[in-house]
């Protein structure tokens, strides 16, 4: 049984959008399926989970953006359940850090053909799940600049789409104060000001940005970007480097 988790909301109404193709796709191949809305309740997570049969194979499938995969993931892991993505929020992160997941489209209904596809052929890849605090996440996980990056992105992103992503950077690039941590990685402990530090296990976050080139998430580990408090006009000027990955030349 294959279950779609759509986020309705999602991409500005795509997520609906969405659903009508994934049917046709199913019913081409003749596929057990499920359509699940999400209602953004704090209940959704406890009653989506109690509508999948783990009795049997599953494949539980994410139809939004990169908020939708991160909140449902946690249903796939250590189950006997496929995981799969339907991408279609402003962002779709998730995707570009998986090789061979992501190319461009000429129409919306192209794309989600594509993806639908996908998922009726069941070809699964194995890929890395991280835990914290309780929770799992399968591409990156972050405190301090970026995420109130993302946050000021989202009341804008209806409207601008990614470039929200951007207009939010200059805000709050200058309004942002690094906040004191103490990291221990691999039993070495550091203290200091940090504006920005990413757990990854994959490479990209924040609208196809770069953030963490040398992440692959399949290989067991996690890659940290850790950047330290500096002039906020460096900080600035460094961020075009940021979406190709040209940023960790420095």
């Amino acid at each position: 049984m294959i279950y779609f988790i759509v986020n309705p909301a999602a991409g500005s109404g795509k997520g609906a959008k969405a659903v009508p193709i994934i049917e046709r796709v199913m019913a081409a191949h003749g596929a057990a399926y499920a359509i699940i809305h999400t209602e953004k309740s704090d209940d959704d997570y406890r009653r989506v989970s109690e509508l999948i049969d783990y009795g049997r194979e599953a494949a539980i499938v994410s139809v939004g953006g990169d908020g939708t995969s991160q909140e449902y993931a946690g249903l796939a892991v250590g189950k006997n359940a496929g995981f799969g993505v339907i991408p279609v929020g402003s962002g779709n992160d998730l995707l570009y850090s998986i090789p061979g997941m992501h190319r461009k489209f000429r129409s919306f209904d192209e794309k989600i053909t594509f993806y639908a596809e996908k998922i009726a052929a069941g070809k699964t890849a194995a890929i890395d799940a991280v835990t914290v605090n309780g929770r799992y996440f399968i591409n990156i996980a972050g405190t301090g600049l970026d995420i109130r990056v993302l946050k000021g992105a989202l009341p804008l992103k209806k409207r601008l789409g990614g470039s929200a992503y951007f207009i939010s950077l200059i805000k709050n690039v200058f309004t942002y104060k690094p906040e004191k941590m103490r990291l221990t990685i691999d039993g070495a402990e550091q203290t200091g000001e940090y504006a920005l530090l990413a757990i990854a296990n994959g490479s990209y976050y924040g609208g196809h940005m770069r953030v963490v080139p040398p992440a692959v998430a399949d290989d067991g580990l996690l890659t940290v970007c850790v950047v330290r408090r500096m002039l906020k006009i460096k900080l600035l000027a460094m961020f075009p480097l940021v979406k190709p990955g040209w940023h960790t030349r420095i």
